[in-house]
């Protein structure tokens, strides 16, 4: 017997989707996150660069979140994708953070600049991952 699906259309019916998830958008989004990525691998490889590998971490996790995206544009009751993608994009930025994070605890050193800063650096970090982790609680909840 064929499995039936409530209508997304439906306000009472459980669906993880309220629309329908768009292929073009999700492999556009792969195509352009993986090339951004690898160019960001080539950068930290040849500069040594220890502060871009969150920010390739988040690179990849959002190519995988679109990968997620992609499946369920095609079976939007694929439950793994659709957790596969919300959680991914949902910690992607955060990693993006934390590396712009790390640049600016690296620039106001390299600049003697903690005079200028608002926040000393040795406290850059601490503030802004509580509040990431902060941020991320608020959307996850």
């Amino acid at each position: 017997m064929a499995k039936t699906h409530p209508n997304i259309n439906d306000p009472n019916a459980f669906v993880l989707y309220r629309y329908h998830p768009s292929l073009a958008a999700a492999i556009i989004f792969i195509v352009l996150f993986t090339t951004s990525t690898i160019i960001h691998i080539v950068q930290a490889v040849r500069t040594r660069a220890r502060f871009l590998i969150p920010f390739i971490i988040g690179g990849i996790f959002e190519i995988l979140g679109y990968v997620g995206r992609a499946q369920s544009s095609q079976d939007q009751w694929n439950l793994g994708a659709f957790i596969q993608q919300s959680v991914l994009l949902l910690v992607a930025p955060a990693l993006f953070a934390a590396s712009i994070y790390m640049t600016l605890g690296r620039i106001i050193l390299l600049l003697d600049g903690e005079k200028y800063s608002v926040v000393k650096k040795r406290y850059l970090t601490k503030i802004f991952v509580a509040g990431d982790i902060f941020s991320f609680l608020l959307q996850s909840g």
